[in-house]
């Protein structure tokens, strides 16, 4: 390759139909000897432009992909002033990878990278040291936050946070590549962590299903007499069904509930009944299926109730994007599938005698005796993981955290799912001293986690001991590009750089994620703050980001 000056587009062919970028792909550059970096996003697509100094920057070896590969292509002529977020030439690519434009045509060919985070670090990258960290944390978040007693001060969601907590601040920062923690402030305490619970259940299933693992929904048949018979709808976990056909490109609806139905009433048709019940096993979930403290109702934005089955995560509306919730998920979903197999079963194009289907759904548990007619999974664990992460589904966290605990032979309950959570970080060998789990999306202000623990499990999902691990590190949202930080970290050095997962509740903040220093080091960092009454939430998030904008500078 020539050693001439290198300018490059970068397009990220989206994860999981979200546009999804794994890593710090501006700063891999920017270490490859990149200048003029700059990022643009065209609808759910993400475009990097760089001008490098040399042959490495085409090279990209360090890349990381959340499910798909990279595409480099010829960028905008030496001297152009790099483009503004949001506008830039060359491929455009969408969410779901599908190539709207290619005025520059491809260069190079796709790149693809799936090794740990750490597969790609520079281990002669200068690690900044326990002070400077420690001064940069007491010159942004220590001194935004409360220093006054426990308990002092009026603060939102006090009620719901215990007065000891109230001020509370806790801070872990490790390096990547040694896992080493170096700066701790109440590290080992357990605070309100939010949404930053969800690094845990993602990587408590990973652990212990698999990252190829899928959710399976079934259709069984019984008969019940002379030309009846039974089919029963059996829940696996599966919250992300598409309420008609599948879309084997997409995530969310990778398994379709119609596709189930046509296939079950063709093979209903070919056992020569003629009438036919619909009923629906539920039963993998166990308890309550609300936890009595999530702050928000049935019918909100927050998420629907624990279910083994829904479809499009348990929307009232007709896509994924919706904003209300119904009552009872899974029901609604056996509904929709008893609608569509009559459909079906009725259909007089179909070369097979046509079956009546009894009207109404009921709740029974699959028959021993009954044969499995149908089936359709989900997309693989680590593309749901990676969705949950991005997009912090609540609703879709619970359904993972459960199937999580059945898969340990525990009870698909808030209790079975936090047990599943520990036993999986034991045997990690996470430290774990502090942490309890009332659920496993982060609704509850009951949880407390360790910052220590949230970074002792990225570090290790970023390392190459635990493979199944690497979709949580890979996949968190980047900073200004993607999901819950889509709009955080929006100038440098942060900006494509943080990837990290947020936590919000009433009264707390929460971030946990990685981070490239300008030294080209990999941090891993967790900042839990709990209510102050001194800055709210929004100034003790807005402390938060400039201690990670800082993290980002250090030489």
């Amino acid at each position: 390759m020539s050693d001439a000056p290198v300018r490059g587009n970068l397009c990220r062919v989206g994860c999981c139909g979200v546009g999804a970028l794994g890593v710090s792909a501006a700063t891999r550059l920017r270490r490859s000897g990149a200048e003029d970096i700059s990022l643009g996003g065209v609808g759910l697509g993400l475009m990097i432009t760089g001008h490098a100094a040399g042959a490495r920057a085409v090279a990209l070896v360090g890349l990381l992909s959340c499910t798909m590969p990279f595409a480099l292509a010829p960028g905008p002529p030496p001297g152009r002033p790099p483009a503004a977020l949001g506008a830039e030439s060359g491929p455009v690519l969408t969410g779901g990878g599908t190539v709207l434009a290619e005025p520059g045509g491809v260069a190079a060919g796709l790149l693809s990278a799936v090794e740990p985070v750490a597969g790609a670090l520079d281990e002669a990258a200068r690690l900044p040291g326990s002070a400077e960290i420690q001064e940069l944390a007491q010159a942004t978040v220590g001194a935004e936050r409360l220093t006054a007693a426990s308990g002092t001060g009026a603060t939102a969601g006090r009620e719901i946070i215990p007065s000891e907590l109230v001020g509370a601040l806790g801070v872990s920062v490790r390096d990547m590549l040694t896992g080493e923690e170096l700066y701790a402030a109440d590290a080992t305490r357990g605070l309100v962590p939010a949404s930053t619970t969800k690094i845990l259940t993602a990587s408590a299933a990973l652990a212990t299903l698999g990252p190829e693992a899928v959710l399976t929904t079934r259709a069984v048949l019984s008969l019940d007499g002379p030309g009846r018979g039974t089919v029963t709808l059996v829940a696996g976990g599966d919250t992300s069904l598409g309420p008609d056909a599948g879309n084997p490109a997409a995530v969310m609806g990778r398994a379709g509930m119609g596709d189930l139905a046509r296939a079950a009433a063709v093979e209903v048709r070919r056992a020569g009944l003629t009438t036919v019940a619909v009923a629906l096993d539920d039963s993998l979930f166990t308890g309550a299926a609300t936890y009595p403290d999530w702050e928000w109702n049935l019918g909100t934005t927050w998420g629907a109730p624990a279910t083994p089955l829904a479809i499009m995560d348990g929307r009232a509306g007709e896509a994924f994007d919706a904003v209300t919730y119904v009552a009872d998920p899974a029901l609604r979903a056996a509904e929709h599938f008893a609608a569509l197999l009559g459909v079906a079963a009725a259909d007089t194009e179909l070369a097979l005698p046509a079956v009546a289907v009894d009207s109404g759904v009921t709740r029974a548990g699959a028959p021993a005796q009954a044969r499995e007619i149908a089936r359709v999974d989900s997309a693989p664990l680590r593309q749901l993981a990676a969705y949950l992460l991005q997009q912090s589904d609540n609703t879709l966290a619970e359904a993972v955290g459960r199937v999580t605990a059945t898969a340990r032979g525990l009870d698909g309950s808030f209790a079975g799912c936090a047990q599943g959570i520990d036993e999986a970080l034991e045997e990690l060998g996470v430290p774990a001293a502090g942490l309890h789990l009332d659920d496993c999306s982060g609704l509850s202000h009951g949880s407390r986690i360790p910052v220590s623990t949230l970074t002792a499990v990225l570090a290790l999902a970023g390392s190459t001991e635990v493979a199944s691990l690497g979709a949580v590190a890979r996949c968190l949202p980047v900073g200004a590009l993607q999901g819950t930080v889509a709009e955080r970290f929006t100038t440098a050095p942060g900006a494509g750089n943080v990837r990290a997962k947020t936590g919000t509740l009433t009264g707390v903040t929460a971030l946990a994620g990685l981070v490239q220093t300008a030294g080209g080091r990999e941090l891993v960092f967790a900042v839990i703050v709990n209510p102050d009454p001194m800055v709210g939430t929004l100034g003790a998030r807005q402390a938060t980001d400039r201690f990670i904008q800082g993290l980002a500078a250090l030489a």
